[in-house]
């Protein structure tokens, strides 16, 4: 969902879409992490946690395919669509736009998994 301002605004697009994209192999990151916390039995890390969440859904969570998908992560504006869903989960879950106050930054929220990202590339 994009706000007014990057509807009319295209370099505003470009910059929503450039920190998004620096954002899928941080969560290709969280997946390796995730895997290797369960294999060493420290279950309860936020990565851990995230990978599980993700097995509990029915979807398996290898390391091979989080690569592929964060490698083929490609949002488009006004489509833009979550980092974590896509490389955990492989499922195009839509964001919404919170625009920005003097407290803080525009951002991207998905309502599917709680990621919340910053849309400047600061």
């Amino acid at each position: 969902m994009n706000t007014p301002a990057a509807e009319s605004d295209p370099a505003l697009e470009e910059l929503r879409l450039a920190a998004l994209l620096r954002q899928a192999p941080l969560e290709f990151a969280r997946v390796v992490y995730g895997l290797n916390d369960r294999a060493n039995g420290r279950a309860g890390t936020m990565a851990a946690e995230d990978v599980a969440r993700t097995v509990r859904q029915g979807a398996p969570v290898t390391r091979e395919r989080a690569e592929q998908r964060a490698r083929g992560y490609l949002p488009l504006g006004g489509q833009e669509h979550c980092p974590r869903c896509w490389v955990f989960n492989g499922v195009k879950s839509p964001l919404h736009f919170r625009e920005s106050n003097e407290e803080r930054p525009e951002s991207a929220v998905c309502k599917v998994c709680g990621a919340e990202y910053t849309t400047s590339l600061d």
